[in-house]
């Protein structure tokens, strides 16, 4: 038995074992980073969109391919020899999608539009991961995500050929109006909705 195993086979007996909650938010994150973060391995077999949908659809997300297809089960994935279309958009509403895989954005070269909403683990790392998508992005949405704040909205100044950003319910962005001025000055043909 492993000395962690060993250490809470001996808590669950003695039961003597009360977790804090810093304890318990470092295992939580440790399990989030564990999905979220690349396997640059992976992705050289099965290929960026491929990788990056695994990510997604294994995090709560959903993905819609450009042949039009959606796609919300990881089980429904074709097998990994097939080849997969390209990722269009990805919808990462209640799912568990964090900065830990942004990477994964960076070989997807058809990736139009991401959703952000009502995401816990959305944050300004987020924000600043979104970059990796920077070549192909046109349309991006976050809303409903709290830990996102003022820094983070304007991380999004990188994304050059965005035409669309929605931003909404975001309690954390104090000043959404210097925010949305100082994105208009980076991103002038930027459509901007809140």
């Amino acid at each position: 038995m492993s000395l962690l195993a060993n250490k809470f086979h001996n808590a669950f007996l003695h039961k003597t074992y009360i977790p804090s909650t810093n304890q318990n938010r470092t295992f939580w994150e440790y399990v989030n980073m564990m999905f979220n973060r690349p396997d640059p391995k992976r992705i050289e077999a099965v290929g960026p969109d491929r990788a990056c949908a695994e990510w997604v659809l294994r995090n709560g997300g959903q993905i819609i391919w450009t042949d039009g297809k959606k796609l919300s089960d990881y089980n429904s994935l074709p097998a990994d020899d097939q080849k997969v279309p390209k990722i269009l958009e990805i919808d990462g509403t209640n799912s568990s999608i964090s900065h830990y895989g942004f990477p994964h954005l960076s070989g997807c070269t058809m990736l139009q539009r991401i959703i952000l909403h009502n995401n816990n683990y959305i944050d300004d790392r987020a924000m600043k991961g979104l970059s990796h998508g920077r070549a192909s992005l046109t349309h991006v949405q976050v809303s409903k995500c709290r830990s996102v704040t003022d820094l983070g909205i304007k991380e999004i100044k990188v994304l050059h050929k965005l035409e669309t950003l929605k931003l909404f319910d975001l309690e954390e962005v104090k000043n959404l109006e210097e925010c949305i001025k100082y994105l208009q000055s980076h991103l002038p043909k930027c459509q901007i909705q809140c």
